[in-house]
Order: structure tokens, then sequence, then C-alpha cells
């Protein structure tokens, strides 16, 4: 190990770089620099395992806080408190002979792997989907609160099949009415039935998003919701387009970054970071309790930023490339704002404020 890169250095320590003079005492000489040389080495490599230790420190105090935010919610008895126990408990197992430092560093690797298996089980178990209605604050946008569980597994499938994003708008009437339909063609007849419906839960929600780094989207996509109330889809459609485009390419992969750190980006577009995310989900299974409404938002986005020549759903690009009756339809207009408006919510509640910064 160079000194040069001994971590935590400081001025109190640079006797230890200095070579030690013998010491004589007792009719004896005595080289005391190879001590000096390995305590220097000794705190310097404690200084490097501090470091290394310390995302096992933070992971334990993500787990505790997320238990304590369930038990403030949902009582200190119920299925996602004790999941979230015991999650915690298997990782303070495995991470205390670490924190302890009472072995090698060959063990540390063994452990490494040990730990990312516990993380990746920490997931959203089917059952805990019961949990998520009585918890809606924390773990569900306010309009699929009291929705069963089978409802939510339907509402992801609409949004990989039929590229609708229900998170936040419409209502919690509307959205359950458009469950039980068949076919994609009698979910967006519904919602242009519905549309000035569908419209106003739109602009109430909108209100929410007062980010200063979001309010220019939210004016834009607020004119394109009077756009539709004024029957002129293709218009409402690409400024719907372009709010969706400038949201992903501003703050978007960022934030699907920081949502799922788990998942493997190989690809840096916008279609290639939604898919990765997705994809390592595996169906949604591996997923925490915490990912869910990011999940919710992006299941809907696959098919907007997807790639091909023509799509039976709201496609972003070949909305921008290639402008054709085709491309331009009335039912798209609805799906195009709802994804638009949901991630708009979702980056809403992740960016940090200006007073927040202020705040560290």
């Amino acid at each position: 190990m160079n000194d040069q890169d001994t971590p935590g250095a400081e001025d109190g320590e640079e006797n230890l770089d200095r070579e030690a003079e013998p010491w004589q005492g007792a009719g004896a000489s005595i080289d005391l620099s190879g001590l000096m040389k390995s305590a220097r080495q000794t705190a310097a490599w404690l200084n490097s395992i501090d470091k290394q230790v310390e995302p096992f420190r933070r992971q334990l105090r993500m787990f505790e806080s997320t238990r304590r935010s369930i038990v403030g919610t949902m009582g200190p008895v119920n299925v996602a408190s004790q999941a979230a126990l015991d999650a915690q408990r298997q990782y303070q197992a495995i991470a205390a002979p670490v924190l302890a430092l009472q072995s090698d560093l060959g063990d540390i690797y063994d452990w490494h792997s040990r730990i990312n298996d516990v993380v990746r089980s920490v997931s959203l178990p089917r059952t805990l989907l019961d949990q998520l209605a009585a918890a809606a604050a924390l773990f569900l946008p306010a309009n699929l609160s009291g929705l069963a569980t089978e409802d939510l597994y339907t509402i992801l499938d609409l949004g990989e099949e039929d590229g609708l994003s229900l998170a936040w708008a419409p209502g919690t009437e509307i959205v359950k009415a458009l469950l039980p339909l068949g076919t994609r063609e009698e979910r967006y007849a519904l919602l242009a039935e519905r549309r000035d419906d569908v419209l106003d839960d739109i602009d109430a929600s909108l209100q929410i998003v007062t980010h200063p780094e979001l309010t220019d989207m939210v004016t834009i996509l607020s004119v394109a919701t009077r756009t539709a109330r004024a029957g002129f889809s293709e218009g409402a459609q690409a400024l719907a387009g372009n709010v969706l485009e400038t949201a992903m390419k501003r703050h978007g992969k960022a934030w699907i970054r920081r949502s799922f750190p788990q998942a493997t980006y190989t690809k840096g577009g916008n279609h290639g970071i939604i898919g990765s995310a997705l994809d390592d989900a595996d169906d949604w299974g591996d997923l925490t309790l915490l990912q869910f409404k990011h999940y919710l938002v992006l299941a809907g986005m696959r098919s907007a930023f997807g790639p091909g020549a023509t799509q039976d759903t709201f496609n972003r690009h070949l909305g921008a490339h290639e402008a054709s009756p085709d491309t331009y339809r009335p039912e798209f207009v609805l799906p195009a704002i709802l994804l638009a408006h949901a991630l708009l919510r979702a980056l809403s509640q992740d960016l940090e404020r200006p007073d927040d910064e202020d705040d560290v």
C-alpha cells in the first residue's frame, strides 16, 4: 500500500511517516522502524476498511428507517413491518462480523456475495401487496389506494401492454372502470369518453408539482390539456411528447438510476435505461416496497420510447420524426399526457429543493 494513498491521513500522523531512530537502552539497541512501518500500514488499512464498511452502516440505517416508517403508518403488528424486521435482522447477522473486523479480507469478499443475496431477497412478495393500500402515503399514489392485489397486477399489465401510466391520475373511479375491460380499444374508448374528467384529474394533480426545475414543463403540459379539451389532438400529443422527452433528458435518466440501483445499465439511451430497470426487476418480483410506484411510472414508458417504424400505442420517437396520421391518433392523446404527468409527479417527489440543500 502506497503511503500517498493512505486514506484519512491527518497532520497528526506525520510522525508515522518518518523512519524512527534506533532506541538505545539497557545496553541493547532496538530498531523500531519496522514496528512503526507496520503500525502505519495497519492504521492505513483500518482507515481503508472503515470507508469500505460505511455502506454496511448506511444499509442498516436504511432498513431501520424503512421499518420505522412502516410501523408508524400501519402499526407494529403487520406483514410489511415483520418482513422489514426480518430483512434487517438478516443483514445485521451478516454485516456484524464485517463491522467488528473479526475476520480477514478474504472472508469479506465471501460476505459481500452473501449480502448481495440478502439484499436481493428483500423484495415485494405478493402477499405484501395487500398492505400497500393501508400505507398508501408511503408506497402508492393516492388514486390507487384501496385497490385489491389483483387490481395492482392489472394496472402494471396495462402499463406494459397499453402504454398507460395510471399513477396519481385519473381518479380512482375511472381507474376501477378501466380494470374489467378486456381490450386496449375498450380502455382507450373509455378514456376518450371520460376525457374531460381525466384532464380535470391531471390538471389538479399537476398543482402538486411545484419544484422550480419542473415548473416550465408543467406549464407546457397544462397547455397540452387545454389543447386536448379544444379537440386539437395532434397538438396535444406533440406537446405531451416533448414534455416527456425533456423531463427524461433533464432528470429522468438520473432518477431511474437512483430509483433502481440494482439494475445493470449497458445502454445510455432512454429506451435502454428504461428497459434495464424494468427487466432487472424480473417482472417486478425483485422490487422493494419503496420502488413500487417508481416501477408503476416506468411500466408505461417502455413503449413510449421504443424503437420501430410503427406502433399501436403512443410513441414519442415516431411522433417527433415520423409525423403522419398513423403516429398522431386521437386515442394516443390521453396516454401521452398521462405518461408525462406521471413522470413529472415522480420527479417532483425525487428532486431536492433549494431550501433542502441549504439545510445540509
